[in-house]
């Protein structure tokens, strides 16, 4: 999907930002944007109409954005592509990664930057994930596992929509990495590059948002992917 063509809810406690963001979105050809001053209103505008995006603020009276994602991860079947745009930091991105948002900005953000990143976050999946970093990432990852599963336990990988956690004894980083997947029940090699967006040492998981894969398995994920149908971006088990 298009950017321009993507029906859009904008919510803020803030009406100038709601203005700053509408009037952004509309000097690209957006005109489907919709506004709401808080969760609250947002999650009765989605009772009734559905769509595309969902750029949202964080921290909002009657309703914040953390109580609205996760009142539609519980009552939709089907997720907007969910955006967080915040001066706080103090939220659980896994958390919120299992139930769907794809991204997180801070603010104050710029207007290229922001709708560069809309335009991505709505992009079809097969026109994702063909470009290589420009340096190589400094930590790799390799990993031997039995297959691709919803969530990733011992000896699977779980998959979402941008990304995937998996169960790994190594000492892992939150930043760019390189990673070998070796599927040993489906005779797969899974090889990319991508963020590690949270990592936990306790139960030794990580979560890895996807930035590049080679040709055959762009091929192979993007079709798990819409097989799947996952509603995280990344699993967070």
């Amino acid at each position: 999907m298009n950017l321009v063509d993507a029906k859009i809810l904008v919510v803020d406690d803030e009406p100038m930002l709601v203005e700053i963001y509408a009037a952004w979105l509309s000097s690209v050809g957006c005109m489907k944007v919709s506004t709401a001053n808080d969760g609250a209103a947002a999650l009765a505008l989605m009772e009734s109409e559905t769509f595309d995006l969902l750029l949202s603020d964080i921290r909002m009276p009657v309703m914040d954005g953390i109580t609205l994602v996760r009142c539609l991860a519980k009552t939709m079947r089907t997720l907007p592509t969910i955006v967080f745009v915040s001066g706080f930091g103090d939220i659980d991105q896994r958390e919120m990664y299992a139930l769907g948002v794809e991204a997180f900005v801070a603010k104050p953000c710029d207007r290229i930057a922001l709708i560069k990143l809309l335009e991505k976050a709505v992009a079809d999946r097969s026109t994702l994930w063909q470009t290589e970093f420009t340096a190589a990432p400094r930590q790799a990852l390799v990993i031997e596992a039995n297959c691709i599963d919803t969530a990733a336990s011992l000896n699977t990988i779980g998959l979402g929509r941008g990304g995937f956690s998996v169960y790994t004894l190594a000492s892992i980083s939150l930043g760019k990495v390189a990673f070998q997947l070796h599927l040993t029940d489906l005779a797969i090699e899974i090889v990319g590059q991508g963020y590690v967006r949270w990592s936990s040492r306790t139960e030794n998981k990580a979560g890895i948002e996807l930035a590049f894969l080679d040709t055959d398995s762009r091929r192979w994920l993007t079709d798990a992917i819409a097989c799947e149908s996952p509603r995280s971006f990344i699993p967070g088990s």
